[in-house]
């Protein structure tokens, strides 16, 4: 006769269950870090764990502290929910998102691809929802803002210091076992900047391309400002080298869309940070318009081959292929107006309309927020998300007049509001804040850290 064996006894257990009672919101705080800290991270497992479900996000390493935090606070019952449902514009904010992933959900029921690929609106939808309960979380039991930006400004140093690393080297620093994926000059569909014979090859970090690597280091630098106007003077140290050193990399990146998403979050969120402005944040902006006049004078060539000066047509080609994904959002949108075609579904629906045409190119998604929610869930989808922004942005802003707090937390505010921001004006000429998980992340956990403090 076999026995099988007691792993924990009553007892065992009724002090295990104390014991997570007693740290539940520390526990449930260091997953939401953990995942803020993920965020410049692209990394996915080689296989998909036996528990998930066979889809592309299953993989992703960030994925794995997201649903630990989630399954941490539906474990501990939900704590701060009713302090949110007590919030008015922060019910609101948390109702329309919740709606909006069920209706990303529903259309997978008439998905383009529902028949031949059911696989690419079920995980886009799994991964929205996901994210949006991470968000709710956040709203719920984020830890200090002060925390989440010092999280972010680590990992602004470490994906800093790779960018600079793969520009030194032209290429790739033998990181894959971290995500870097593995290119050099002569590698094939690498982004690169060509102006006249000179030939620059971008960045990508940990990421899969370098505009996506340009809005990790942007996230990052708008949180370094925080410890910029810190009133410690060893924290405004290292937050100003840090920034020093993220803003180069963040221009290495040649990504247009980041560098006006850093301007616009910064001028927008000057009024609620004018309290904080001091000597300090002087020195900060002279040794930003240092940086930039360097970066100008040492990269001259292919700014203004980013500009369209000598009519490089690789400029000229990334600015029509844009043009073309707008047409066919808006083609898309005026046969599906109500519905979309799914959440997903878009770069399949545009290679249909590519194959009728002469383009050389394949489907993808649109750069631009609004329209590619609207192409893909349609006017209803498109209702729930601007509402979803609205409602946040009365929310955050209320938050950012509160002066509960000292002066780092109210800092860290005006930081992460700078980001969500930065987020949406990046939106409207790029599409990873809606596409990508690593900035659905960045974009509704932040919004909804900010709604908790």
């Amino acid at each position: 006769m076999y026995s099988i064996p007691v792993l924990l006894t009553y007892e065992d257990y009724s002090l295990l269950r104390q014991w997570f009672v007693q740290y539940r919101l520390p526990i449930i705080q260091a997953g939401i870090l953990i995942t803020f800290g993920l965020i410049p991270v692209w990394y996915r497992f080689p296989f998909v764990p036996s528990i998930f479900p066979p889809l592309y996000v299953s993989r992703f390493l960030i994925l794995m502290p997201m649903l630990f935090t989630i399954g941490a606070w539906l474990i501990a019952g939900l704590p701060g929910l009713g302090r949110l449902r007590r919030s008015t514009w922060g019910a609101l904010w948390a109702l329309m998102l919740i709606t909006l992933a069920l209706w990303a959900f529903a259309s997978n029921l008439w998905a383009f691809q529902r028949r031949n690929y059911p696989e690419v609106g079920q995980t886009a939808a799994l991964q929205f929802g996901i994210a949006v309960l991470f968000a709710v979380v956040c709203a719920c039991a984020a830890p200090r803002l002060r925390l989440i930006v010092s999280t972010l400004v680590i990992a602004l140093a470490i994906n800093a210091a790779i960018t600079l690393g793969q520009v030194v080297n032209n290429g790739s620093l033998g990181l894959t076992g971290f995500g870097e994926f593995p290119y050099n000059a002569q590698s094939v569909y690498i982004s690169f900047l060509q102006a006249g014979d000179l030939i620059y090859v971008r960045p990508y970090g940990l990421m899969p391309h370098p505009n996506a690597l340009a809005g990790t280091l942007m996230i990052g630098l708008l949180a370094a400002g925080a410890w910029v106007i810190s009133g410690r003077r060893s924290k405004w140290i290292a937050g100003t080298l840090i920034f020093a050193l993220g803003l180069w990399a963040l221009m290495l990146t040649f990504s247009r869309a980041a560098w006006g998403g850093v301007v616009l979050g910064g001028l927008l969120l000057l009024p609620f940070a004018r309290p904080f402005l001091k000597r300090r944040f002087l020195l900060a902006l002279v040794l930003a318009v240092i940086i930039a006049a360097l970066f100008f004078i040492s990269y001259r060539p292919f700014l203004a081959a980013r500009a369209g000066e000598g009519q490089e047509s690789i400029e000229l080609r990334s600015v029509s292929d844009r043009l073309v994904f707008i047409d066919f959002a808006l083609r898309s949108i005026g046969e599906r107006p109500v519905f979309g075609v799914g959440i997903g579904n878009f770069p399949w629906r545009t290679s249909y309309y590519i194959r009728d045409t002469y383009y050389d190119l394949r489907g993808d998604n649109v750069h631009h927020v609004l329209l590619s929610a609207w192409a893909e869930l349609g006017t209803v989808g498109l209702i729930l998300l601007v509402f979803a922004l609205l409602f946040a942005a009365i929310a955050v802003v209320a938050r950012l007049r509160d002066r509960e707090g000292d002066s780092e937390d109210r800092a860290a505010r005006v930081a992460l509001a700078a980001i969500m921001v930065a987020l949406i004006a990046v939106g409207f000429l790029d599409h990873y804040p809606w596409t990508m998980i690593q900035f659905q992340v960045a974009w509704w956990g932040l919004m909804g850290a900010i709604l908790r403090w």
